[in-house]
């Protein structure tokens, strides 16, 4: 047989060497990989721990941050007064006013709105305009807490805002006007029922006539005026409040309100903010002031145990908006911290000097 030409045989020792050779990892490499995972899971570890340690405190102090705004909440205590003045009549109109020239006046008791007549004013073609009829009161009246004045009236044509006005005066005759006030807009031959405000009431201290301008020269009309009155108008409220759950003590320090306008001055220290709120307008740091009823330590903190009277006061309002009969309105008592109170009440019907309003 022919050996083939270049090949070597392996003896078998060599072989069997080849196929137990072996490469193991040392000691030292292990020891390294151990201390590996032993580092990665310290610090995992660490971090899990200061997470559930973190979020166990933030836990905490939101519970005692809930606790401390609950112990520290006001609650209402009794009732809620209103005081204010009531209406003033300054005509029923159910008889004839005090014509100028060439108008002429009588008492329609057909033609009318409330009571037994209206104030009829036939005004002839040769009138222009100014004062067309007048109604002296038998005495005077105050108006000076008084911010709106209600009135029937009925005109012959249609009208624009203006064109007929209210007069107030503190003479006789109404010589020498106090504020002439513009009527609406007015739909010819139509009764309508209108309130005006009173632009500056500071000098309405002793108002004596009432009577109606005509501005806008409409030749030969005639004209109807029903029951005027000044409307009567809230012009504080009272309220008492208490520090609830034996809590932490309330910050009552009274706002300041130099120019007297009935908003708190923005630069006062107080933190007890007041706002008033109705359908119409919305005062956010109306003007309070406090009396302490019963036991209490002459600070102002209001504390348990201890309870305090604040009186709003309601002149910052519209005049055009004044708190009359059946205005819903709320009052929210927001102190610096905890819960807020919120009151809400309907104004009677009929306005009163004190009104319990439970």
């Amino acid at each position: 047989m022919k050996l083939l030409k270049g090949f070597r045989f392996q003896p078998l020792a060599d072989a069997s060497r080849t196929l137990k050779q072996e490469r193991g990892v040392t000691g030292l490499e292990t020891a390294i990989i151990l201390i590996a995972f032993v580092v990665v899971a310290s610090v995992f570890a660490f971090t899990v721990l200061s997470t559930g340690i973190f979020s166990a405190e933030r836990g905490k102090e939101t519970i005692h941050a809930g606790l401390k705004g609950a112990r520290s909440s006001l609650a209402l205590k009794g009732g809620v007064v209103a005081n204010g003045v009531s209406n003033k009549t300054l005509s029923l109109a159910d008889s004839a006013w005090t014509g100028s020239a060439s108008t002429t006046v009588t008492a329609d008791t057909t033609d009318k709105k409330q009571g037994t007549g209206s104030a009829d004013m036939a005004i002839d073609a040769d009138f222009t305009t100014g004062l067309v009829a007048y109604s002296d009161l038998s005495a005077t009246v105050d108006l000076s807490s008084i911010d709106s004045v209600s009135l029937w009236v009925k005109y012959g044509t249609t009208t624009a805002a203006g064109d007929l006005q209210l007069r107030l005066d503190d003479t006789a005759a109404c010589g020498s006007s106090l504020e002439d006030i513009d009527l609406p807009v007015l739909v010819a031959n139509t009764w309508k029922l209108v309130t005006l405000a009173i632009t500056d009431n500071s000098d309405m201290t002793a108002v004596k006539c009432v009577g109606i301008d005509l501005v806008t020269d409409d030749g030969a009309i005639t004209l109807n005026v029903d029951e005027v009155v000044a409307q009567g108008q809230a012009t504080s409220l009272l309220v008492t409040i208490t520090n609830t759950l034996e809590g932490e003590p309330i910050d009552v320090s009274e706002p300041s309100d130099a120019d007297a306008d009935g908003n708190s001055d923005s630069d006062s220290g107080h933190t007890m903010i007041l706002t008033y709120t109705d359908k119409n307008q919305v005062i956010k740091d109306v003007y309070w002031s406090k009396t302490f009823i019963g036991a209490n330590d002459s600070d102002d903190l209001l504390e348990a145990g201890e309870k305090a009277e604040l009186t709003v006061s309601l002149t910052a309002l519209s005049n055009t908006y004044p708190v009359i009969g059946d205005v819903k309105w709320d009052l929210e008592v927001r102190p610096e911290d905890g819960g807020t109170v919120v009151i809400e009440r309907v104004m009677p019907d009929i306005i009163d000097t004190v009104m319990n309003l439970n």
